[in-house]
């Protein structure tokens, strides 16, 4: 296959993926459905694709994997459904982490963290911030999710904490839009009352939020083979 069939195999997945995101943007409201949890799946199913494709990182394209799979389960109700995309995307955080953790511009470590300027200010901002939702959320979260919404919570926020130590801007951007969209996500599953009408607004915007976050993640490991 010649190098320029591969730049447009690369392209192609890259705009079905955002296709995907796009068209599963008017079907957040729609009733669970296979076709609606194929639209959703394989939009960040494609960028794990994408990855592969063009030589990123085996742990990113296995954190992508794992949230292809997480979006496949919370395609659908129920709590067994929640707790099977918790765990995967679970997962998916723990393999950003450790992606994050290998990186040279990592080498100086936390110590970034607490040198001021905004950095600092993110920081101190999620240290602050999660432990008020995990206190919110943990009274209307039913026993059986406790301990998983809780460890989740915990790794979400040493994910972000670890992507603020890098140098590259889109993979930072893309993991403060990933923790906002698992905030307001959370706040839609357990502390808005379902007759809310901003309920929608609110489920949109965690699509885009997400779909917006891992995009800029995959980016920001693999653009410059585009």
């Amino acid at each position: 296959m010649s190098s320029d069939t591969d730049a447009s195999l690369d392209k192609t997945v890259l705009a079905v993926s955002v296709a995907s995101a796009v068209l599963y943007l008017f079907q957040v409201r729609s009733s669970p459905s296979y076709s609606r949890t194929l639209v959703k799946t394989s939009s960040t199913a494609l960028l794990s694709y994408l990855s592969h494709l063009l030589g990123g990182p085996q742990s990113l394209t296995g954190a992508l994997a794992f949230g292809s799979l997480g979006d496949a389960f919370l395609a659908w109700d129920g709590d067994l459904a929640f707790l099977c995309g918790l765990s995967s995307f679970l997962v998916a955080h723990v393999l950003y982490i450790w992606l994050f953790l290998q990186l040279p511009q990592h080498a100086t470590g936390f110590q970034s963290l607490w040198e001021g300027g905004w950095r600092t200010a993110t920081a101190g901002g999620l240290v602050l911030l999660v432990p008020v939702v995990i206190a919110t959320l943990m009274p209307r979260v039913g026993n059986a999710l406790r301990v998983p919404v809780l460890v989740y919570s915990l790794t979400i926020c040493v994910m972000a904490l670890t992507a603020l130590t890098l140098g590259n801007g889109r993979v930072i951007v893309g993991v403060i839009m990933f923790t906002a969209s698992d905030s307001i996500l959370a706040a839609d599953r357990f502390l808005v009352p379902e007759t809310a009408r901003y309920r929608g607004w609110m489920q949109r915007a965690v699509w885009v939020l997400y779909y917006g976050g891992q995009a800029l993640i995959t980016l920001g490991f693999v653009e410059p083979a585009l």
